[in-house]
């Protein structure tokens, strides 16, 4: 990742200090330092008036060598707080913000003993990474490539008497060939067991006329890739078929109203609608998206509650299931951009 880049965020970083009128921030969630860093290395970030640092143990002091030009490494051998409180000790500050929504109470009360203010600041590098730039863009459209690739591979090496973890164990093995490896454990379910929204492959095995459910997603450039396909292993009958024409509809009419402005939880409504018209709405049981970056899940999240209003750069899942307790079920699973006028489809 370019020094350019990262050097933007680290100015913008210091902007939202101001706003959170903070002297200093401490970031610990791994997804934000590595945002900030453009390095997968385990490690804390400091950030005090004039001076980053990049926290760390002796596991990681050669991969870090001389890749950080900017930024003071510390390599600690004691533990965290003591080199956190000789740092702070140093700078002379007052306040210290911190990720409330990662920081554990244990480290929390552990460092409160060292610094007296604490200001909790709630999602403040989740909020700048909502919106995506070119070089991140590019990272998730090629892993949506290799997803798609991956599904292909699939079709063709189903048969009857294929077990669920033999399948997901293809799809791993034909995953990390080609990236950084899968950005969750493979979703492959077979017939009755389709119903099960997050089920774990097991031992059942697949018979002829039955449905295929296949979640997966992989990773490149360390930003994740996310999709589901429902295919008919041979003849299924009318009623999936029907089944699965709603909920592509429905999800297409959701993608549809994709556009910059429009605050997310109205297609979770819209997509919600078209299922609970054509009778399937206690059927669908987890809301319509969620953001995909450098997590699997993240914001802007596609649900009822959420006012989170859609800008360029924002990456979601439209994903409408329909889930028949003990007879199977149906999910199809897009990732869409949002564009300056409207949508770009993945998937």
């Amino acid at each position: 990742m370019s020094n350019n880049l990262i050097d933007f965020r680290l100015n913008r970083i210091s902007q939202l200090m101001e706003e959170e009128e903070v002297d200093a921030l401490l970031i610990t969630n791994p997804y934000n330092v590595l945002y900030l860093t453009g390095l997968p290395i385990e490690g804390s970030v400091l950030f005090i008036p004039g001076k980053r640092f990049f926290i760390t143990t002796p596991l990681f002091s050669e991969e870090v060598g001389d890749k950080m030009p900017g930024w003071e490494v510390i390599i600690y051998k004691d533990n965290f707080e003591k080199t956190l409180n000789k740092l702070w000790r140093e700078s002379k500050g007052k306040s210290l913000g911190f990720e409330d929504s990662y920081l554990s109470y244990k480290r929390y009360k552990q460092i409160e003993k060292i610094i007296e203010k604490m200001v909790p600041c709630s999602k403040l590098l989740e909020d700048l990474r909502i919106v995506k730039d070119k070089k991140e863009l590019s990272f998730i459209r090629k892993a949506s490539e290799i997803t798609k690739e991956t599904f292909e591979h699939l079709k063709t090496f189903l048969h009857p008497g294929l077990t669920e973890k033999e399948l997901s164990a293809e799809a791993v093995y034909f995953i990390r060939k080609k990236t950084e490896g899968e950005s969750f454990p493979p979703i492959i379910l077979f017939g009755e067991r389709t119903s099960l929204c997050h089920g774990k492959p097991g031992e059942r095995k697949l018979k002829k006329n039955e449905l295929v459910l296949m979640d997966i997603g992989v990773k490149v450039g360390g930003y994740c890739s996310d999709l589901t396909r429902t295919i008919f292993f041979g003849d299924v009958g009318k009623d999936w078929q029907e089944i699965y024409n709603i909920a592509v509809k429905a999800q297409e009419e959701g993608i549809k109203n994709v556009k910059p402005g429009v605050i997310s939880s109205y297609i979770d409504k819209v997509v919600r609608g078209k299922i609970e018209e054509l009778g399937y709405g206690d059927a669908f049981v987890h809301s319509t998206g969620h953001g995909v970056g450098l997590e699997i899940h993240e914001e802007p999240f596609i649900s009822p509650q959420s006012k989170k209003m859609l800008k360029e750069g924002m990456v979601f899942t439209v994903e409408p299931g329909i889930y028949l307790q003990g007879r199977g079920g149906v999910r199809v699973e897009k990732m869409v951009i949002v564009t300056k006028e409207g949508r770009e489809i993945l998937g």
